[in-house]
């Protein structure tokens, strides 16, 4: 491979991997839940508690707190004082 093809495919592979990070960076983002002992887990709101379970090939899942999955609170949409109402 020549020196400069060599070059422009390391440039385009570090590109790569710094746009996946970038792009896929709040994917990876630990969960407010990960590692609450189970009192504090059942009082905070975004997380509930999962209890241990088996699964179907036989290992054994310990009890642990998980998200809920709510998205966070959205604000109000603007206000539409002023605004013309629409006709139906």
């Amino acid at each position: 491979m020549r020196p400069t093809t060599a070059r422009t495919v390391t440039f385009f592979a570090a590109s790569a991997a710094i746009i996946s990070f970038a792009v896929g960076g709040p994917a990876f983002a630990e969960s407010a839940c990960k590692g609450l002992e189970q009192p504090v887990c059942e009082t905070t709101e975004a997380c509930r508690w999962q209890a241990g379970y088996t699964r179907k090939d036989g290992i054994e899942v310990a009890s642990h707190c998980r998200s809920t999955g709510k998205k966070k609170e959205v604000a109000p949409e603007a206000s539409t004082e002023g605004a013309p109402e629409k006709a139906s």
